[in-house]
């Protein structure tokens, strides 16, 4: 684990270059389009999800840390950050701050889109394991499915379709190296996996409106804060500290800094540029992206099943990018 914070640096520069790419009114703006940037950073979002689901199994495994202490103290700690990113949007800041009707729907997006994705996920994990929690979480894709078609009032597209099993038999085939009768569950597992598929889909959904209208950053920084400010009213974090080392304090924050702040700017840019639906799926490359960190760090040997299911993932993405040429 202590190279992790390595793996974190290497794709947060490559993410900053980025996003430097989408300062308004730069000329290299016109070399990278929209669609092209909302792909890149749902790409680049669930590679650095994935290393951050590795920190935090680290975390609540070796440490025996509470999934309601990493989520408060994570999501506050990310809200501070994002709120000190968003001084730069003072404006944006101050108009939001002085509509109610805004800062309701931002509080609700940050509470019951990500207090509780964060919160359930690293409870799936703590009652099964990371891989499992994926495998759940990834349910999200077909409910988005489902509900982009029924609010546009049409059937899927044959690649969205095909996109969607692919995604779904890839992840399945990784968390359980092809042998589908032992996944097992527990009730608790199977109650929290599921919230926090359905806990993806509304912060999803959520974020559209108030991201296009006010930014990913000063969204963030009140939703972030509401969070986690919520959750350590009710649980107290304070009191149930666990006992961190420097390889325990470095995996907390880069799931902060990298995992947290710089993932959720990614995704939420990937749903302004290119739809719910599109970004959650292309973000299905987060199980890929803890497969590759387990073995580099870990010494995991994949079996066939596991590179079938990388493959099955990865060529989502080509249908996806197929899929958008040919509709436009």
């Amino acid at each position: 684990m202590i190279g992790e914070p390595r793996l974190y640096y290497s794709n947060a520069v490559i993410a900053m270059r980025l996003l430097h790419f989408f300062k308004k009114g730069g000329d290299t703006v016109k070399t990278l389009t929209n669609t092209t940037r909302g792909y890149w950073c749902a790409a680049l979002g669930g590679v650095i999800w994935g290393l951050s689901g590795v920190a935090g199994q680290f975390l609540l495994s070796v440490y025996d840390a509470s999934p309601f202490w990493l989520t408060g103290v994570r999501m506050t700690c990310a809200g501070i950050v994002f709120l000190i990113l968003s001084l730069r949007q003072t404006r944006s800041l101050g108009i939001v701050v002085r509509h109610p009707k805004e800062l309701i729907t931002i509080f609700v997006y940050g509470i019951f889109g990500l207090m509780l994705n964060q919160l359930s996920y690293f409870f799936s994990i703590s009652y099964s394991n990371a891989g499992t929690a994926t495998v759940l979480q990834t349910l999200c894709v077909v409910m988005m499915a489902v509900l982009v078609c029924l609010q546009r009032r049409r059937l899927p597209y044959s690649r969205e379709v095909l996109s969607v099993i692919l995604a779904f038999i890839g992840v399945v085939l990784i968390a359980t190296h092809g042998r589908i009768t032992e996944l097992v569950l527990s009730p608790r597992a199977l109650i929290w996996g599921l919230l926090d598929a359905v806990s993806c889909v509304v912060y999803t959904l959520l974020s559209i409106k108030p991201v296009r209208k006010w930014g990913s950053v000063v969204v963030n920084a009140i939703g972030m804060l509401t969070g986690g400010i919520f959750l350590s009213l009710l649980y107290r974090p304070w009191e149930a500290m666990p006992h961190l080392d420097l390889a325990g304090w470095l995996a907390f924050f880069g799931i902060v800094l990298f995992g947290t702040v710089l993932t959720y700017v990614l995704f939420l840019q990937g749903v302004r540029d290119i739809g719910p639906l599109n970004t959650t799926l292309i973000a299905t490359v987060e199980p890929v992206s803890s497969a590759l960190c387990s073995a580099l760090l870990l010494g995991t040997v994949f079996t066939f099943a596991e590179i079938v299911g990388l493959v099955l993932i990865i060529a989502t993405v080509f249908l996806i990018v197929a899929q958008k040429k040919v509709t436009g």
